[in-house]
């Protein structure tokens, strides 16, 4: 693993498109209807905001091959109870290890979600999304927090693997990797979102077997609420598929769980497609 600490370079206020500041309300997640596969902020479910916050998918340190660990959670299953599982996707090459005791989403009950939110012109977008899959502290956690950006009070871990359109092949940078979920390049630049705190904790470079990209740790406040987010995001080699790591709760749950939720987002480990 080779890690090397950048600084965010920020578009000229020129190069920055004015966007929908964060208003308070129902912000969910959806379909974009002018970009496959992009999710933005929305006013109202049945209004799409006109500037793009978010794209998908998550990633991060290496800490073994698929198949070793696959092994060697079968032979601690065998040998006595693991305190980790290890959620994967062989196909994708990639997986992450999370406390057993943490609650999941399914890739099917969070695509089933999220294509029922979706315009129905647009149900053949989720079709981009090779894996996907959440946990959360929260016995009761509900699929619809996953996709709206309302801080969670529990820490919520959201993973996602899914194909780049040809317009992002040739376009996606680091700076695209970092505004995956959050326009943190505008924000950083001063543009006004309706957001006086933000703030990048860190930024560095990750460098993966079969991908690489940016893990960038920053926070603001978002309905009277501070958030940290504890974001990972990496592009193949053949730029042409998008992983991402997501931890994130309110900030004052992330100071009292940042050691696991750190363990969990450095455990993410991108081998790439077979």
């Amino acid at each position: 693993l080779r890690i090397r600490r950048l600084g965010v370079r920020i578009p000229s206020r020129a190069q920055v498109k004015p966007s929908m500041p964060f208003t308070p309300g129902a912000f969910l997640l959806e379909w974009a209807s002018d970009a496959p596969n992009t999710l933005v902020f929305m006013r109202e479910p049945t209004h799409v905001a006109t500037s793009r916050i978010l794209r998908q998918n998550l990633g991060m340190r290496r800490v073994g091959a698929l198949g070793l660990v696959m092994a060697l959670t079968l032979v601690l299953t065998g040998c006595g109870e693991s305190s980790q599982i290890y959620p994967a996707s062989k196909e994708n090459g990639v997986f992450f290890a999370v406390p057993k005791n943490w609650n999941s989403l399914s890739y099917a009950a969070l695509s089933k979600y999220e294509k029922s939110s979706a315009n129905k012109t647009d149900n053949s977008r989720e079709s981009l999304v090779r894996w996907q899959v959440a946990y959360s502290l929260d016995p009761k956690v509900k699929v619809s927090s996953v996709f709206t950006l309302k801080p969670p009070s529990s820490p919520l871990i959201f993973a996602r693997v899914r194909d780049l359109t040809s317009e992002e092949t040739n376009d996606f940078s680091y700076n695209s990797l970092r505004d995956v979920i959050v326009p943190i390049t505008q924000l950083a630049s001063g543009t006004d979102l309706g957001v006086n705190d933000f703030e990048i904790l860190n930024d560095r470079e990750v460098v993966e077997k079969g991908a690489r990209g940016v893990q960038t740790i920053y926070r603001f406040t978002l309905q009277g609420e501070q958030q940290t987010f504890n974001q990972t995001a990496l592009m193949s080699d053949d730029r042409s598929v998008l992983y991402i790591l997501i931890g994130r709760c309110t900030t004052t749950c992330y100071k009292k769980n940042k050691k696991e939720i750190e363990k969990i987002v450095s455990s993410f480990t991108v081998q790439g497609a077979k």
